[in-house]
């Protein structure tokens, strides 16, 4: 308590660095003399290493862990660590990263409408903490991780098959921030990518109840109480738009990412409109339903009603309802 007391006091008080927090980065098995490592794979280390550490600190902000576009300013500064030494035993690179409420401030300083913000006092390697300790652990709930959090661990699978047995992150004074990673562990980041759904494009209703729109981001409660987070998708529809839709019923589409365990993570929206009679099919949803999925059981519950052009006119995805419709019957 004392120390995060000293972290917190820290910010604003002092110079640049002067806050940050000290890492130890091990890397253990190198051919190389202990204490040396070879250039080659020291960038493949770190270019990785930061790529993970990028991803779980979106995540972490933002609700997602890739996104295109250039990096935020805030992003770069969290992702400004320093190599301040290199150390004997095993290779041991001595890393100092800043604290998030010098780099982040204000995004972090709300509580979030549906998940527990980063605190000011951690780093960015925090975030990278949490997400191997929770996909180590076979955590299929975690909030630290998505599928783009996985593919990022993964692509540090090559160092640790050729290069090195085991790559350790330790800070003295943050102990619960220790991890090690090694094939093992690996394995159990392998099952959770292969177990987690693919994104798909889904069509659901429920009542629009909580709206963050300088964030871009949206609480849907479904008939079964089941409460899904959601964001707008800039690309297609303006955030502003969702303020109409506060506390109504509506009816989204857009793109379900998952959790390993099936549960939507996390649904971004291409288009909302008000609920109509007809909608109430996408009520209640199986967990992961694919468009052909989708198509049953509109046969099934409609009674090939051509109500579903009226919704949008075309299911989202590369073929026409009709197409499917048509592939359907040939099964």
């Amino acid at each position: 308590m004392v120390l995060v007391e000293n972290e917190l006091r820290c910010i604003g008080n002092m110079s640049k660095h002067e806050c940050d927090v000290q890492y130890e980065l091990r890397l253990k098995g190198l051919s190389t003399p202990a204490g040396t490592i070879s250039a080659r794979v020291l960038m493949d280390v770190l270019r990785r290493m930061i790529e993970c550490t990028e991803r779980g600190l979106r995540l972490a902000v933002e609700g997602m862990s890739v996104k295109r576009g250039r990096l935020p300013k805030w992003l770069g500064e969290s992702l400004n660590l320093r190599v301040t030494g290199l150390g004997r035993g095993s290779t041991v690179l001595k890393i100092e990263a800043p604290l998030l409420g010098e780099t982040v401030g204000d995004r972090i300083s709300q509580q979030e409408i549906w998940y527990t913000p980063p605190s000011p006092n951690d780093t960015a390697l925090t975030l990278l903490s949490r997400s191997v300790h929770d996909t180590t652990a076979e955590n299929l709930e975690s909030e630290y991780y998505d599928g783009g959090v996985l593919s990022g661990l993964l692509a540090l699978k090559p160092i640790l098959k050729t290069e090195a047995t085991s790559i350790e992150l330790s800070a003295k004074a943050r102990r619960n921030e220790n991890f090690m990673l090694d094939l093992a562990g690996m394995e159990k980041v392998e099952r959770l990518k292969k177990r987690t759904p693919e994104p798909r494009a889904f069509i659901v209703s429920g009542h629009l109840n909580s709206i963050e729109h300088h964030r871009k981001r949206f609480q849907l409660v479904l008939s079964d109480g089941q409460v899904m987070p959601g964001r707008v998708d800039a690309e297609f529809m303006d955030a502003e738009a969702m303020r109409q839709f506060w506390g109504r019923k509506v009816t989204i589409k857009g793109t379900a990412y998952f959790r390993p365990s099936g549960k939507i993570q996390l649904l971004e929206s291409h288009l909302i409109k008000f609920m109509e009679s007809g909608d109430e099919i996408f009520e209640a949803m199986p967990q992961e339903q694919t468009e052909a999925e989708f198509v049953r059981t509109v046969a099934q519950t409609s009674e090939r009603r051509g109500w579903l052009k009226n919704i949008w006119g075309k299911w989202p995805g590369d073929e026409s309802v009709e197409d499917l419709l048509a592939a359907l019957h040939q099964t």
